[in-house]
């Protein structure tokens, strides 16, 4: 689905995003979908909502960092810098991603 989802299609009243970032038209795909996921929230957007709503603060990222694994946080930061990039995420992120890569003695 485009980003635009609601400008291609004007009927859409509403659809379900994953914590992914990965849009659904059925709530049931997207939980399905989700069952695969560390988060497994699934947030419904409707047609006045503004998506930025659902998208995590830095803050909120920056509190869950020490505890991701190295595939999460790669993810993070794929997401991250694939939007407007935060710069303490992203340092943060890279921290912790050179964290995990090092060998420990």
């Amino acid at each position: 689905m485009s980003k635009d989802i609601f400008k291609d299609t004007p009927d859409l009243q509403e659809y379900f995003e994953t914590s992914d970032g990965q849009r659904f038209y059925k709530e049931d795909l997207a939980k399905n979908h989700a069952r695969s996921l560390e988060d497994k929230s699934v947030a419904t957007v409707y047609r006045d909502q503004e998506i930025e709503a659902t998208k995590e603060t830095a803050k909120e990222i920056i509190a869950k960092i020490p505890e991701m694994d190295l595939q999460t946080a790669k993810e993070y930061l794929e997401a991250e810098n694939s939007d407007d990039p935060r710069k303490s995420v992203v340092k943060a992120l890279i921290k912790r991603i050179a964290e995990l890569e090092t060998p420990k003695d």
